[in-house]
């Protein structure tokens, strides 16, 4: 009965009320229970129930792994994100926000997931105030030998990049601005990398993308495979644009080293160039991208930042559900996504296949709660409306995940 109803809010993509719950657990099991019998129900061990059971999902994961030249070349390839969201001041010394911004109270959930098998790595809530360059150092441990990390500046740290080598793994990510750069000149020393001279050259000379090796950080002298591409005038000057608005809010000026490197993308990697070169690396950089997809479903299908004010245990109980759920549509979403790839050489849309599951989940509900009959038809049911209209658009003119998948070492 308690399930029912957090599994409601999770399937209608809404937050019921105490007492809506106290009338619909009457209507529903004929137990006549008050909305403060509810609320009581809401207490340390339902929570603790709740996360049990996310991590039973996430220990029990099924693996269907695709293939690819690259791909094959790593045990798993990760990628990893947060995403915030505001909730109810109330939670503000369990959950503080950014005052600056207007938010007293906020929540983070860090999401890592392998692309290759669909498996859940990560999925754990926290303050928004919490840096992910934390959660990089607090999760290091977890990389393993053979994996494939892929991560955004926010976990850009040279420390963990360096325990990523000696764990003999690898690492792909953007340059941190403010890390400093190393470059082998012609006299055979180490120079700091000038990026207003490397600019000039690559404009002279017609290249738009070029290779280095190089060390990064003052102290570390870490050495990465540096790839550099030289940005379109718009872009730079939009980069530009929006730095000295900031800097002007913050009453600072931008700097003439920041201008020079605003020209370019530039990644990092200690990934051999027999397995990606500096076209593929990035390319399969892009697949990052795909983190932003499953956030943007979340709140846009599932509505998980759709949230009353409610008490620490309650909001933890629901957001643990509908995470729960969100995991069980994703790992059927992986499941199809493989078959129909090994059949076709196509991908399923992430967002359309995770909008009909939902859909689809008040009905998962009554079949759980009638201890799983006829749960055999409901998959394959779903899986043959997941056969037809779910296949991935390619957009024009750019290159898309099936491709990028395809690329050979």
């Amino acid at each position: 009965m308690f399930l029912n109803g957090l599994m409601e809010d999770a399937s209608w993509n809404t937050c019921k009320s105490l007492n809506q719950i106290a009338i619909q657990t009457d209507k529903k099991f004929g137990v006549n229970i008050s909305k403060q019998g509810v609320d009581y129900r809401f207490n340390d061990q339902a929570m603790e129930y709740m996360q049990m059971l996310i991590g039973e999902g996430l220990s029990n994961q099924v693996k269907q792994t695709i293939q690819g030249e690259w791909l094959d070349s790593f045990s798993r390839v990760l990628i990893k994100d947060s995403t915030k969201f505001d909730i109810s001041e109330n939670l503000e010394g369990i959950f503080p926000g950014y005052h600056q911004k207007g938010a007293f109270a906020a929540v983070s959930i860090q999401y890592e997931f392998d692309i290759k098998s669909g498996t859940v790595n990560d999925l754990s809530i926290h303050p928004a105030t919490r840096p992910d360059r934390t959660d990089a150092k607090e999760t290091i441990e977890s990389v393993k030998k053979g994996d494939l990390i892929i991560r955004d500046l926010g976990y850009s740290i040279l420390d963990c990049f360096k325990k990523i080598r000696d764990k003999e793994a690898s690492f792909l990510s953007r340059l941190d601005p403010k890390t400093s750069v190393y470059d082998m000149g012609e006299s055979g020393n180490w120079k700091e990398l000038d990026y207003g001279k490397l600019y000039q050259f690559m404009i002279k000379n017609g290249i738009m993308r070029m290779e280095k090796q190089v060390c990064i950080g003052k102290e570390l002298r870490l050495p990465v495979r540096m790839v550099i591409e030289v940005m379109p005038e718009e872009v730079i000057s939009k980069r530009r644009r929006e730095t000295n608005r900031r800097n002007r809010y913050m009453g600072c000026k931008t700097s003439d080293e920041y201008k020079d490197r605003s020209c370019f993308n530039i990644f990092i990697t200690n990934v051999d160039e027999q397995i990606l070169t500096a076209e593929a690396i990035s390319l399969v950089y892009r697949t990052r991208w795909m983190v932003e997809l499953v956030f943007k479903n979340w709140k846009g299908v599932f509505g998980i930042d759709h949230l009353n004010p409610m008490k620490y245990q309650r909001l933890m109980c629901v957001l643990y559900m509908r995470l729960l759920m969100i995991t069980i549509c994703w790992e059927i979403f992986t499941l199809k996504r493989k078959q129909l790839f090994d059949q076709t050489g196509k991908l399923v849309s992430l967002i359309k296949c995770m909008k009909t599951l939902q859909e689809n989940c008040i009905f998962l509900k009554e079949i759980l709660i009638n201890k799983c009959k006829g749960l055999s038809k409901w998959i394959r049911k779903i899986s043959q409306i997941l056969d037809n209209h779910h296949w991935l658009e390619k957009k024009k003119n750019k290159v898309g995940l099936a491709e990028i998948l395809a690329i050979k070492a």
